[in-house]
């Protein structure tokens, strides 16, 4: 049976609608963001802009990032099967093996959570600093997992198991997981005094990982994205890459959460973003046979025309930036 057929309650085979069926408001939508003087014809500037999406859309960069598939997320001590929503993080490592062996990636890249001893996320590290007054919880009553108010630095903070300490077993990536030949590994969460869901950035989006200059040293276009935990750093690092104008998909399957109802939120989240949610067996086909998807499609058009329309509205001065310069900074590209 493939993707598109289900059976009914006589056991009758009945067919489902496709991308296009489902989606076919986006084609309409396309259109009109080409189409700037919505006078139905594309010209001038609005057919370069059509032949720039058509290009990046028959001729794709793909990068396969793989989010912190770490011993200490799979059976260390924030191992995902000990959480609330007891998934085995250990579950990713078969379909991104598959994709790693047999997925025709321009580049593949590792992040790793990479943690100093002191770290302020650590709930074994609460002593170490002083809470804010206005934080609900205090040192005396506090459980791994709570959120606290920091004085110094002053933020917000869950307070982890201790995880992931660089150089240990448990910031190792898992022995099973396949390394790709000539892949990227990109280490975050290595300030002690701020923490790092994102693999582009910390939590504060001013300190940068290396992961968007990889990117965009290698031309990549569209990312596909899986990972630990599915409701937290796959979850920024999705919403990140989006900001910054990546054509971008999860891979559903090679992923896994820690909370129920945030993974749950996470994937309407990164839909409603622009984001494909999909599986391994449907990445492999569009990497390796050519296929494309509607949802990422539209994506790329709705980052054309923005990045068109802002150079459009700059200053001689903005433009020679612009060009010279692509944005690293995830907070000041729009949503």
């Amino acid at each position: 049976m493939n993707g598109n057929q289900s059976v009914d309650s006589n056991g009758e085979k009945e067919r489902q609608p496709d991308e296009i069926q489902r989606e076919e408001w986006r084609i309409q939508d396309m259109f009109g963001l080409f189409d700037q003087d919505k006078d139905g014809v594309l010209k001038a500037q609005e057919w370069r802009r059509f032949c720039d999406w058509l290009r990046v859309t028959l001729n794709p960069v793909n990068a396969l990032l793989v989010v912190d598939v770490q011993n200490d997320f799979i059976d260390g001590s924030l191992a995902l099967r000990k959480c609330e929503y007891k998934q085995d993080g250990a579950e990713v490592i078969q379909p991104f093996n598959y994709l790693i062996k047999n997925g025709r990636f321009d580049n593949v890249i590792y992040s790793l959570d990479w943690h100093p001893a002191d770290h302020i996320s650590f709930y074994e590290n609460l002593h170490l600093r002083e809470l804010h007054p206005d934080s609900k919880v205090t040192k005396a009553n506090a459980k791994p997992f709570d959120k606290v108010i920091f004085a110094d630095p002053h933020l917000e903070q869950i307070l982890w198991p201790k995880h992931c300490v660089m150089n240990t077993w448990g910031a190792e990536l898992h022995k099973d997981l396949v390394i790709a030949v000539d892949s990227k590994q990109v280490l975050k969460g290595t300030d002690p005094t701020i923490d790092a869901y994102s693999a582009f950035c910390d939590n504060s989006s001013k300190g940068y990982t290396e992961l968007q200059a990889i990117l965009q040293k290698l031309t990549v276009t569209h990312l596909y994205v899986g990972g630990l935990a599915y409701d937290v750093c796959v979850r920024a690092t999705c919403l990140d890459g989006l900001r910054l104008g990546y054509t971008l998909a999860v891979i559903d399957d090679c992923c896994r959460g820690i909370d129920a109802n945030n993974t749950k939120a996470t994937k309407k989240l990164i839909a409603e973003k622009g984001g494909l949610i999909t599986n391994s067996q449907h990445v492999l086909a569009i990497v390796n046979e050519g296929k494309r998807s509607l949802v990422m499609s539209h994506q790329s058009a709705r980052v054309i025309a923005l990045n068109d329309q802002n150079f459009s509205q700059s200053t001689p001065n903005e433009k020679i930036k612009k060009n010279a310069l692509p944005c690293t900074c995830p907070n000041s590209v729009p949503e």
